[in-house]
């Protein structure tokens, strides 16, 4: 067999195997869509999670914080000591509600401080994300400027098949088969990865419901508490 004729059987080959690798690429990428559409979705769940838990549940459960602290002084303050024993345990009994107070407070502030700590090295991953997305785009524009300039070449004649021969027709040929051999191993693996980033985000999914359910139940509790603070309240005399 001639060289022409097995360069012919080499490029049918390679097209079959890029038909192949396409078809796993073209397969990633509808995958990843939706992969990152999942992704999404639960960023935006987070952040639904994020607004209720915070600027809706722990909002309301601090004011509810601060009337129970209101009725607790209201009601000391109603007790007409007649003694000095009683008047120290009443002004003591106040130094231990505030004191209690405050320690309730101190604790809060220091989990507001280990949650706003684990944010901002949220936010310097999501900015090393971005400088990722940037990067990535700037391969894109790499690469359409780099093949223009092959069309370009190939309008000029630049690389014309009138001056191929059968060496570097030989040449190109092994050049695309272990260019295809290398995607197909990078194909296959990010086909992988991908299967693993999509079963972490139903993962996901579930705990967010889940979340989301808790939250719901937690603000249940909330307003339980100010029904009874609220009763509390109208028992004190005015």
């Amino acid at each position: 067999m001639s060289q022409v004729e097995q360069n012919k059987e080499a490029i049918e080959a390679n097209k079959s195997k890029i038909t192949n690798i396409k078809a796993i690429v073209i397969g990633n990428r509808a995958s990843l869509y939706q992969s990152r559409s999942m992704i999404e979705e639960n960023r935006l769940m987070i952040l639904s999670n994020y607004a209720s838990a915070f600027m809706g549940n722990r909002q309301l459960a601090n004011h509810n914080t601060d009337e129970i602290a209101d009725n607790r002084r209201a009601i000391l303050d109603e007790y007409a000591p007649e003694n000095k024993v009683e008047k120290n345990c009443i002004d003591a009994t106040i130094n231990q509600s505030t004191l209690d107070f405050l320690a309730h407070r101190c604790e809060l502030n220091t989990s507001m401080l280990d949650i706003s700590e684990k944010m901002a090295s949220i936010n310097a991953q999501l900015i090393a994300v971005n400088q990722q997305i940037m990067q990535a785009n700037e391969t894109i524009v790499d690469f359409n400027s780099e093949q223009i300039a092959r069309n370009h070449d190939l309008l000029e004649g630049g690389s014309s098949p009138s001056q191929a021969t059968v060496q570097s027709n030989q040449a190109l040929i092994e050049g695309n088969a272990i260019v295809a051999e290398e995607l197909s191993a990078n194909a296959s693996a990010n086909a992988e990865r991908i299967l693993d980033v999509m079963q972490e985000s139903i993962e996901n999914t579930e705990l967010l419901i889940e979340n989301k359910t808790q939250i719901n139940a937690r603000r249940d509790s909330i307003m339980v508490n100010r029904g009874r603070m609220l009763d509390n309240r109208a028992r004190i005399k005015k």
